[in-house]
């Protein structure tokens, strides 16, 4: 269990040196503090160290020395445009440890980790941290470009002030550069490590010199020197909690912003409504999004030249149509089954239109074998199809590639893709891969046993069957005899082929009406024929597939699902058999073996959108006795 502590809990209050580092580009401020800070001093090490000069208010203090804990959407502002929490709280992520997978994640991890990361949670952590630690972007100031330097804030609440000064006193003698300040009675200390360049390449291996080569005597390059950049992060110890900017701006600002007595986060009715979620307690990461804020600040973050990470422009995303959802909110949480991903983006006004994609009886499924290996499946993919080209109708680019797309499908079948396809589409539809040993792609090699299958549901067999027999009729006079359309007949079921040279074994597509208004596409005579008239056993009678989707909202838009074992066994069959000898791949196979299913769904209700993804986990195996 420990590991688990140590790797959740512990890993957040080292955010706060690793991820300043990181997303507040402090990256080499961190090499010579390791050097020679060591968190896993005792508290009585540490205290007889130089006594703290950097005393907090003492409104800090409650009894005993302890700080009295803040929520921290109490004290960041209303419109603040996004946080992230994660949990200190070390049962929460206790619970992964009944999981084989972040056991083996953490021994792998472990193995490459310094004898200088022992860090004592309960000695250095948990003595004074609280139960959560933020990182947040301040809003955007009137006529003003925003920055990470400007913006990006970490907040950890205080349980003892006490234990955290002797840390904060211990950053200070170890950086060449440390400043204090006061900024309106509170004091921010700033460290900065001297100026440096770019970290330059190794050098070339010696050259043997015994060919002669003639140098160039052209007008001499003069040397450039690489462009300088100091680097560093503020810290400010606040009435009960913790602050930690890229610089000291962001810091002044969140003060501003609490001294001015005006709205917070915690008072905004749209955080407010994102933090109900029953699950946001047991949750080990929130997210919380203003899109109507975050947009315009990730739009001036993307532009900021001092990054060193690619960025993309987000000019074109249409602030209007974001303004149409109040907040998002994501969760991340432990459920029996294994790790649960959770989004809802929340509107500003509630709709009625909840209905229209709703399927309530799912039965396309029965026709996929248990073994699938992946499916995805929704409905109504006529309605589907229009709102997506309506939506890239209004852009010119993408309408040209929508354009040159309906084109290609008319020249290739001979079928207009809106009217002759998509039009009659209008049930129940998925898409799916699973195991056939016979189908199109047995030629590639016998060990290549994947069949790709559509089914779909409609209301209009009559157009369905119009738009069949023009492509059977394309293909047989395009292809010049290369190609027969012949019906074959399985337990009874006809079957409808496309048979090169005449010859069913190598057939390329095949289709059958399963029922009065299902029909079935799949690769190939040969893949159809463990399909029709149904698979031996059906994936939704299977226990994987159940224990991935019998937690996820019902009704719902249909399910996106990999069954993880019967993939892998497809895919190692592929392996040469050298990689089976080859200790990171055995390593490999371990840790991903431990995933047992993949599965999501969209769901709709009158205020909000939602999107569930769950990934169903083996337990951890208890040692033999």
């Amino acid at each position: 269990m420990k590991p688990f502590v140590k790797g959740g809990a512990t890993a957040t209050v080292t955010l706060i040196w690793l991820l300043c580092s990181t997303a507040a580009q402090a990256a080499n401020f961190t090499q010579p503090v390791k050097q020679q800070l060591r968190l896993s001093q005792s508290p009585t090490d540490v205290e007889k160290s130089q006594p703290s000069t950097i005393s907090a208010p003492s409104t800090l203090k409650g009894n005993n020395g302890e700080a009295v804990q803040k929520d921290m959407a109490s004290i960041l502002p209303a419109d603040t445009p996004i946080t992230i929490s994660i949990t200190t709280k070390a049962e929460l992520w206790r619970s992964l440890s009944r999981f084989n997978y972040f056991q083996s994640i953490y021994g792998l991890v472990s193995q490459f980790l310094p004898p200088a990361f022992n860090l004592d949670y309960t000695k250095d952590i948990e003595s004074w941290l609280g139960e959560e630690v933020v990182l947040a972007f301040l809003p955007k100031a009137e006529d003003s470009t925003a920055t990470i330097d400007t913006s990006f804030l970490m907040l950890a609440p205080i349980k003892d002030e006490t234990r955290l000064g002797p840390l904060l006193d211990k950053l200070k003698e170890n950086t060449e550069e440390a400043e204090e300040r006061e900024y309106k009675g509170f004091t921010i200390l700033e460290l900065k490590t001297p100026e440096s360049g770019p970290m330059l390449p190794l050098p070339l291996p010696r050259v043997n010199r015994s060919t002669s080569v003639q140098a160039y005597s052209g007008t001499k390059v003069e040397k450039l020197e690489p462009k300088k950049r100091q680097r560093g992060f503020a810290i400010a110890s606040l009435p009960g909690y913790i602050a930690i900017g890229v610089s000291a701006k962001s810091i002044e600002q969140l003060i501003d912003t609490t001294q001015a007595n005006t709205a917070t986060l915690a008072q905004n009715p749209n955080y407010q409504q994102a933090s109900q979620s029953p699950q946001a307690s047991q949750a080990l990461i929130k997210l919380y999004e203003n899109p109507t804020t975050f947009l315009p600040l990730l739009q001036d973050i993307s532009k900021d030249p001092s990054l060193s990470i690619p960025t993309f422009s987000f000019d074109s995303i249409n602030l209007e149509q974001i303004k149409v959802y109040s907040s998002i909110n994501a969760l991340v949480f432990v459920q029996p089954e294994g790790l649960r991903f959770q989004t809802n983006a929340y509107r500003q006004t509630p709709t009625d239109r909840i209905n229209t994609l709703n399927p309530q009886s799912e039965t396309i499924l029965t026709r996929m074998p248990a073994a699938t290996y992946s499916t995805f499946t929704s409905r109504n993919l006529n309605q589907q199809w229009q709102i997506f080209a309506t939506a890239i109708s209004t852009k010119p680019e993408l309408n040209k590639w929508l354009t040159e797309f309906r084109n290609f499908v008319r020249t290739s079948s001979g079928l207009d893709i809106d009217k002759d396809i998509i039009n009659w589409m209008d049930g129940e539809y998925g898409f799916f891969l699973f195991p056939t040993k016979g189908g199109l792609f047995k030629v590639i090699g016998n060990n290549f046993n994947l069949g790709v299958g559509l089914a779909v549901q409609t209301n209009n067999r009559a157009a369905a069957d119009t738009t069949l027999k023009k492509l059977n009729e394309f293909v047989k006079s395009s292809l010049k005899g290369g190609i027969e359309v012949n019906t074959h007949t399985i337990k009874g079921q006809p079957v409808t082929s496309w048979d090169f040279l005449g010859d069913s074994s190598q057939s390329l597509l095949a289709y059958s009406w399963v029922d009065e208004n299902t029909i079935v596409v799949t690769t190939g005579f040969g893949a159809i024929a463990d399909l029709v008239p149904q698979p031996y056993i059906l994936l939704p009678k299977t226990y994987n597939f159940t224990t991935a989707t019998n937690s996820l909202p019902h009704p719902n838009h249909g399910y996106f699902y990999v069954n993880m074992g019967s993939t892998l066994s497809w895919a190692y069959g592929l392996v040469p058999s050298e990689f089976n000898s080859n200790q990171y791949f055995q390593t490999f196979k371990q840790i991903i073996g431990s995933i047992y299913s993949i599965s999501a769904t969209t769901s709709t209700t009158v205020d909000r959108e939602q999107l569930d993804f769950l990934v169903v986990l083996a337990p951890t195996r208890k040692p033999k006795e």
